[in-house]
């Protein structure tokens, strides 16, 4: 615990605080403890936290989650401790690391996963940085999840009814909504480098500071809270959903990445001359290579796979190409020093911890086996071939068939994804759709 942590704790600004973990869904597990208990650092939970599915059901492979429900350690990251803005002033929020009951760190946490895949890069003397983006749409409340979601209303009275992209007035029609985003924002010491109206109908960007990959997944974490919150703040409804609406494009979470020579500081990416590095083309070719066995990862439920459909604005594929937003891969034009790869196949519902780990995973088995990326694609991406998983369990079939993507994240972590994955597939299919009541009853 460090000097600082301590004194925000004992400065009597908060009775009560948030312990946050996040899951493997990426949203937040935890409990609200007064500010003695963290300070004493003796706070525990039941590692079953990591077994539990979107449906919220439990895990019942006990070979993957203890059947006793053993109690992990969780400890503050310090840095993290910020007010909640949307609570009663004296609470604030804490993410926390896991530690299993032998002291040894947690292989399920996501947070610690991203953790160990830093660590080969720290091994090899290179830093990481990334950026990321973030879609998604603003809806009127709807509690009944038989009835389509609408486009929130905005200011004017008037529900959306054409995109409007970039469009700064289509924006303003949910001023009230980004200026409580943009003060939940500071107060949590989000970040934001940039708002804009994108392509569907109510639908928001959002663009991040770049940096470390572990701040980066931690700020978006907040991020989504923050905005579910501002939303509710102002009677609607934040979803971060891959493909929320019929007829609208889908939600993706862009990543930017690069890698750094810790010694001197240079972008590895790039050389003196301005051209792109050996580094660089293996990099991306262990994108290209691993990333339909991983993209259970970057589009984890059942909805993620609508936003590869129709090509509207998704890449279908793992070609490459020079700023062209067709691509799976697509390398903005930039000065030498900002040179990255932005992969867009992440989807907003993607979990931010295990989206940035599983991309590096990639790239760094490019590098270890000096893989060769095929040729950057000029045209459009989307006339080529889709290699890209359909369906979940497409997906989830050839995660399990990836032995070196296994090996790194281990077999406890990838079983248990794959078991909850499998149950949240089998119970969308097992679920008949109003499209059927509608259209097929006269057969």
């Amino acid at each position: 615990m460090t000097d600082s942590f301590q004194a925000q704790l004992d400065s009597g600004a908060f009775d009560d605080i948030e312990c946050l973990v996040p899951d493997i869904n990426g949203l937040g597990k935890g409990k609200t403890v007064p500010v003695k208990q963290v300070r004493e650092g003796s706070l525990r939970m039941p590692e079953g936290i990591f077994g539990q599915d979107i449906l919220g059901a439990w895990c019942e492979d006990y070979d993957l989650i203890d059947v006793a429900d053993v109690d992990v350690a969780i400890t503050p990251v310090n840095d993290t401790l910020s007010p909640l803005p949307w609570g009663d002033g004296k609470t604030a929020q804490c993410i926390f690391d896991v530690q299993l009951p032998d002291g040894s760190t947690s292989n399920l946490a996501p947070r610690q996963l991203l953790q160990k895949v830093l660590a080969l890069y720290d091994d090899m003397g290179l830093g990481v940085v990334v950026a990321q983006e973030a879609e998604f749409y603003l809806v009127d409340p709807n509690p009944d999840p038989n009835m389509p979601l609408q486009p929130a209303t905005g200011r004017s009275g008037r529900r959306p009814s054409a995109a409007r992209s970039f469009q700064m007035e289509a924006l303003a029609e949910y001023g009230e909504f980004t200026e409580k985003l943009n003060q939940y924002a500071k107060s949590m010491n989000i970040e934001m480098s940039g708002l804009i109206h994108e392509m569907g109908r109510g639908q928001l960007e959002v663009n991040f500071v770049h940096g470390d990959p572990l701040k980066k997944a931690d700020e978006m974490f907040n991020f989504k809270r923050a905005a579910r919150e501002a939303a509710i703040a102002c009677s609607k409804q934040a979803t971060f959903l891959a493909k929320p609406l019929t007829n609208e494009p889908g939600c993706a979470s862009h990543l930017h990445q690069s890698l750094w020579d810790k010694s001197s500081d240079s972008n590895v990416f790039v050389s003196s001359d301005g051209s792109y590095t050996s580094t660089f083309y293996s990099y991306l070719a262990g994108l290209q290579a691993y990333t339909p066995a991983v993209t259970a990862i970057y589009a984890p439920n059942v909805n993620s796979y609508r936003r590869f459909e129709g090509m509207e604005s998704s890449p279908t594929n793992v070609e490459w190409g020079i700023d062209n937003r067709t691509t799976g891969f697509r390398i903005p034009k930039c000065s030498a020093d900002a040179t990255r790869i932005e992969n867009r196949i992440p989807g907003s519902d993607s979990n931010p911890y295990l989206a940035i780990a599983i991309s590096l995973a990639c790239g760094y088995l490019g590098l270890q086996a000096e893989l060769k990326p095929n040729d950057p694609v000029a045209a459009s991406a989307w006339k080529l071939p889709h290699s890209l998983p359909r369906s979940l369990n497409d997906a989830l079939a050839a995660l399990k068939a990836c032995t070196p993507i296994t090996e790194l994240f281990g077999e406890r972590f990838v079983n248990l994804f794959i078991n909850l994955k499998e149950r949240e597939a089998q119970d969308f299919a097992d679920t008949v759709s109003a499209w059927e009541r509608e259209h097929l009853l006269i057969i």
